[in-house]
């Protein structure tokens, strides 16, 4: 389960990107963003994933990158959302505050070697 200080819905996050809440679905789809079940069964996204950018509120930049190489690697979103909020030994942290903090290459560095 995905670890989160907080959530929001994708209408929130719609608002947030300057969006139509119906292209959050495709920003998913195309490893921009993830969702997750919150426990009243509803579709959330973490909060920390949606960042303030130069130009305002963005997805994390370093995220598409990480989730496409999870996939590649066979991970179902739902095991690459577990991957990202459990502390991993080679980085000392959970790979999503690794993401946060920047440090995106140590986090794909160690994605890129975990093939199913």
């Amino acid at each position: 389960m995905c670890e989160s200080s907080s959530f929001l819905s994708y209408e929130e996050v719609a608002r947030k990107l300057g969006i139509e809440p119906r292209r959050i679905k495709q920003l998913i789809r195309d490893r921009q963003l993830f969702s997750v079940i919150n426990e009243d069964g509803d579709r959330v996204i973490p909060a920390e994933i949606i960042v303030k950018g130069e130009n305002g509120w963005e997805p994390l930049f370093d995220l598409p990158g990480t989730l496409t190489l999870l996939s590649d690697d066979g991970f179902t979103q739902e095991e690459a959302v577990a991957w990202l909020y459990s502390v991993q030994d080679e980085l000392g942290e959970r790979p999503i505050d690794a993401l946060v903090a920047g440090r995106h290459h140590r986090v794909n560095a160690i994605a890129s070697t975990l093939a199913f």
